[in-house]
């Protein structure tokens, strides 16, 4: 999607590795949080994550590439919202899917 914006994959490399270096303590206070059963969404509510889901996927799909994961991960994020958990975070989806 970078390329069809514009962006070369040399410039957004650094912004790659710099996602890739939170993501590490990221997956284990989300995992934490998951085993604990405690959802906060301070700072990224899964409203937010949503517009952000929905946008990603408007643009994907005005460049010709397929959105069909994002849009399911939207569709169980708005869930979650229809449910009134949308100032949760985003690992409040897996409890709303253990539910089914």
């Amino acid at each position: 999607m970078a390329r069809a914006e514009g962006v070369s994959a040399t410039e957004l490399a650094p912004f790659a590795q710099g996602i890739g270096a939170i993501l590490p303590p990221l997956f284990a206070e989300t995992a934490a949080d998951a085993d604990a059963g405690t959802y906060t969404g301070e700072g990224n509510p899964l409203t937010s994550a949503v517009s952000s889901m929905a946008h990603i996927v408007h643009v994907s799909e005005e460049h010709g590439i397929d959105a069909g994961v994002m849009r399911a991960a939207e569709g169980m994020a708005r869930r979650a919202i229809g449910l009134g958990h949308g100032e949760d975070g985003f690992i409040r989806i897996a409890e709303v899917i253990a539910r089914r």
